[in-house]
Order: structure tokens, then C-alpha cells, then sequence
């Protein structure tokens, strides 16, 4: 395909189907026009390659799922981490994403279960607590024989107003609440904390 002479007066493609690629391309994550761009082009230039991505993602979307028991992100449902017996179901962890789980499990040093909320509270974007998971948390709370509950959610206003919903909620429980210890920046995202970092603030957690 002549690339050179790809794009229009106004800074689209003359081809619909590319401007379309691009275009959907930039609706992910971290990707600017610029960026989807030089993607699209690749993709389109190399159609065994393109071909194998598609496959990819059509065999992670009919087999990856959420756990229905913590909401990691899985294709055994409940998970292997929710099933196997050499975890500690005592505590649990509770994070905001799938991703959180990850450096955790890198670093290997937590041995319990986790919790996915999905989301942050944000009652300025209209997140509130009925939009969380709530209900579930505390049912596992109740039934799973939970002692230490672990806040590890991002340092951020969000963060600090949903650890401070959880803590409302296990007011009446007899159990430990604790977070993580200082070590995460304030503004950092969890997902993108170093082990070494986020095992420190993990062992040097405080009561809540």
C-alpha cells in the first residue's frame, strides 16, 4: 500500500476502512491518533501477522472471563488462586483492578485470596457505592472466615474515599483492617508499582 499518499486535506485517511482501523485503534488505552497510526499501518502491512493478532484476540474473548468469586482475570472459573488449598483464605485483599493482582503474584509474597472492586468510588464522575461490588464483599466476609481485610488501592482521593467506605463497612465485624504502609507515591497507580516498592509497603502495612 503507497503510504505516503495515505492521508486527506484534513488530516484523514482517503481510505474509509483504514480511517475506521485508526480510529478504533485510538479508543484504547494510551494511544493518541499518532500512535493508532503507526499501528494501523503496520497491521494492514503485514497480513499473516494481522491475521494471528485476530486470532488472539478472538480466542481471548471467547475464553478469558472474570472469576466469579474475587473478579480476577481468568479462564478457569473460580480461579486458580480462589481453588488452590495452599492460599490463606483469612485474608483478603482487596484491589480495584485485575491488573493490581499481578505484582503481587510476581513478587510472591502474599499468600491470600483477593477481591476486585472494578472501580474506584467517584462521586464526581458518578461512581457511588451502589455501583461497586459492596454487597458481594461483604457476603464474603461473612461466610469465608476472613480475619485481616488489606486495602491496596491507589494513593488517591478515590482510593482514599472508597478505604474509608470499606472501613464503614467492616466496622462491625471482628476482624483486621489494615493498608498498605507508605512506599506507593501519592497519584501512583498500583498496577505500575515495582515488587520491591510494593513488597515494602505490604510488610510495613498499618491497622486502619
Amino acid at each position: 500500500m503507497p503510504r505516503g499518499e495515505a492521508a486527506g486535506d484534513g488530516g484523514e485517511f482517503q481510505s474509509p476502512a483504514l480511517e475506521n482501523l485508526v480510529r478504533n485503534l485510538g479508543r484504547l488505552p494510551g494511544l493518541g491518533r499518532k500512535s493508532a497510526t503507526r499501528i494501523a499501518l503496520h497491521l494492514v502491512g503485514g497480513e499473516a501477522e494481522t491475521r494471528e493478532l485476530v486470532a488472539a484476540v478472538e480466542t481471548a474473548l471467547a475464553q478469558v472471563r472474570h472469576c466469579s468469586r474475587c473478579g480476577a482475570i481468568t479462564e478457569d472459573d473460580p480461579c486458580r488462586i480462589c481453588t488452590s488449598p495452599r492460599r490463606d483464605p483469612t485474608q483478603l485483599c482487596v484491589v480495584t483492578s485485575p491488573v493490581d493482582i499481578l505484582p503481587f503474584e510476581k513478587g510472591g509474597f502474599f499468600q491470600g485470596h483477593y477481591f476486585v472492586l472494578g472501580r474506584l468510588l467517584s462521586p464526581l464522575d458518578g461512581i457511588r457505592a451502589r455501583d461497586l461490588p459492596f454487597d458481594r464483599l461483604q457476603r464474603r466476609l461473612a461466610t469465608d472466615g476472613v480475619k485481616e481485610v488489606i486495602i491496596a488501592l491507589d494513593a488517591s482521593v478515590e482510593g482514599e474515599t472508597t478505604a474509608l467506605y470499606i472501613q464503614r463497612l467492616c466496622e462491625d465485624r471482628d476482624l483486621k483492617l489494615s493498608r498498605l504502609a507508605t512506599g506507593i507515591p501519592v497519584g501512583g497507580a498500583l498496577a505500575y508499582t515495582d515488587e520491591v516498592t510494593l513488597q515494602r509497603a505490604f510488610q510495613f502495612r498499618r491497622s486502619f
